[in-house]
């Protein structure tokens, strides 16, 4: 498999080159992925050749948000987008911080029934109000967005 390390100022990164030219390309067959850096480079090549973004994102399996924060304009040099590129495990870490920061839902409340559901807990009564109240509202307003609590709902 032709590979080479790439040093950046975060480290070295190896690149699978030969998987990189099939995504570039358009031959990507099967169900396998790119890594970060892999993507970065081969997006990176694409946007030098003029290529569209929108078609650098299907061919990579990237979404074009991703594309244009790794690359906010197409002449971005590629050490810069591969300092913007996160591993799995620093993606995972920011959305355990996200999560955690987050209040933890209520019990009366349709996030509250919801939390309850997530953790496969039985509802508890006030849970159980609140969700059902919440699905009428939903039914009546096609959004869950200002459902009653159940201190509204029992008025």
């Amino acid at each position: 498999m032709p590979t080479v390390w790439l040093a950046t100022a975060d480290g070295l990164m190896l690149l699978d080159l030969l998987a990189i030219e099939l995504a570039v390309n358009g031959l990507r067959t099967g169900d396998w992925k790119l890594t970060g850096p892999e993507t970065a480079f081969a997006a990176d090549t694409l946007l030098q050749r003029g290529t569209d973004r929108a078609l650098i994102s299907r061919r990579l399996g990237i979404d074009y948000r991703t594309l244009r924060i790794w690359f906010p304009a197409d002449d971005t040099p590629l050490c810069e987008a591969l300092s913007r590129v996160r591993t799995q495990a620093e993606w995972r870490q920011e959305k355990a911080q996200r999560q955690s920061a987050a209040p933890p839902a209520q019990c009366g409340t349709y996030q509250g029934a919801r939390r309850h559901s997530r953790r496969k807990e039985p509802l508890c009564p006030p849970c159980r109000e609140a969700k059902n109240a919440g699905d009428r509202h939903y039914r009546e307003h096609g959004t869950y967005k200002g459902a009653p609590t159940v201190s509204a709902a029992a008025s």
